[in-house]
């Protein structure tokens, strides 16, 4: 390696439907991160494509495949497509999206004409350092699933049963089960096999991965994880995953340290122009009548972003370092960095959400740090 250091930048959730060259103006300090950084890592959120052909799922979306272009100007160099939105416009506009990335020199993972595309890494280098990025999605809607021989979304599926206990219900008629899930050992061995091989063509490998439940589809007696979610990290982490960051929730779930590599289980909305006040998604199928207040309040607009440093060690590449970035969503759906009580509320809020992961966030001067809670009680 001929450099010791490379920083990458990791997001929440971004869905963009128009230019943000405006936003990064009037937020020049959070952008500039991801000047700073050496490589840029999201997830869009939705395919990019003129085609008009929604899926036949609650919500569709859809944006402009210009925007490309928008997202490559702001410094962005890998995008994740493995989540649950890329199918919204069928196959043809997950191509769509890829070809327009490609075309504006953003690199897309998770998705592909093949199980084998899906699932191929795409491998930057930054100062001498090779790092390698991988997608993959628990969400898929029906049909999204890559195959050898049919294109889709890079898989791991999951196994969801509900849990009735007769005492409980006889005593609270109406109370929501108890939900246990496991992830497919098939799809698990295959994302294993998949990090294994796209950290033996690099230094370093990052995980995007579509998991978890947004907030308020969890019943409060549960943990907000999945029961699927920290099995699986540990196996993309034992098989060579050096960062994993997850998305999907639309909130701030915990951080924990799996063998000294961080595993973000949900670093919020990053950028989510339908949050914009008066925005409201289009329902397709408002039967059975959900509601979206969960997904459109307060905690909605708390995010973070991280700002991993990646260095070269006597046994092979180590994080050095985690900086965690409090971020507020504003009332255009975009992103602004948080400041005083804000960012102090963010950072606890990690804080607490971590500490049952064993991991704790060491607030500084409005920024934070991750730290592994080495004993119980560790402040």
């Amino acid at each position: 390696m001929n450099r010791e250091r490379v920083t990458v930048v990791l997001t929440g959730d971004l869905m963009l439907n128009r230019p943000i060259s405006g936003g990064r103006t009037a937020s020049a300090a959070l952008w500039s991160l991801f000047a700073g950084a050496d490589l840029v890592f999201v997830n869009l959120e939705c395919p990019l494509t003129a085609r008009v052909a929604p899926a036949d799922k609650v919500v569709a979306f859809r944006s402009d495949p210009a925007l490309a272009a928008d997202l490559r100007e702001a410094g962005v160099d890998v995008a994740t497509l493995a989540n649950n939105h890329m199918f919204d416009q069928g196959p043809d506009g997950m191509f769509d999206t890829i070809a327009a990335l490609r075309e504006a020199g953003v690199a897309p993972v998770g998705a592909g004409a093949s199980l084998p595309e899906a699932l191929a890494p795409a491998v930057l280098e930054a100062g001498g350092m090779k790092v390698a990025f991988v997608g993959v999605a628990t969400t898929l809607p029906v049909g999204s699933a890559a195959a050898p021989d049919r294109p889709g979304l890079a898989p791991v599926r999951v196994t969801t049963s509900y849990v009735a206990d007769a005492a409980g219900l006889d005593e609270t008629p109406g109370i929501a089960p108890f939900v246990e899930t496991r992830a497919w050992p098939g799809d698990v061995e295959a994302a294993a096999a998949a990090v294994m091989a796209a950290k033996r063509t690099a230094d370093a490998c990052i995980v995007g991965i579509h998991w978890g439940v947004p907030n308020g589809w969890v019943a409060q007696f549960q943990d907000p994880l999945a029961t699927y979610q920290r099995p699986l990290a540990a196996v993309l982490v034992r098989a060579g995953a050096d960062v994993v960051v997850g998305h999907h929730p639309h909130v701030l779930h915990g951080i924990e340290v799996i063998d000294g590599r961080p595993v973000f289980h949900s670093l919020g909305n990053f950028l989510f122009h339908t949050l914009r006040v008066g925005a409201q998604p289009a329902l397709r199928r408002p039967d059975p009548p959900y509601s979206w207040r969960s997904l459109r309040s307060r905690v909605n607009l708390d995010s973070a972003v991280a700002v991993v440093t990646l260095a070269a060690g006597a046994a092979g590449v180590e994080v050095a370092d985690v900086e965690i970035v409090p971020v507020l969503i504003n009332d255009a759906g975009d992103p602004e960095l948080a400041a005083g009580d804000d960012a102090a509320r963010i950072l606890a809020t990690l804080n607490d959400l971590s500490a049952p992961l064993g991991a704790r966030i060491a607030a500084d001067g409005g920024r934070g740090h991750l730290r592994r809670r080495e004993k119980e009680g560790q402040a």
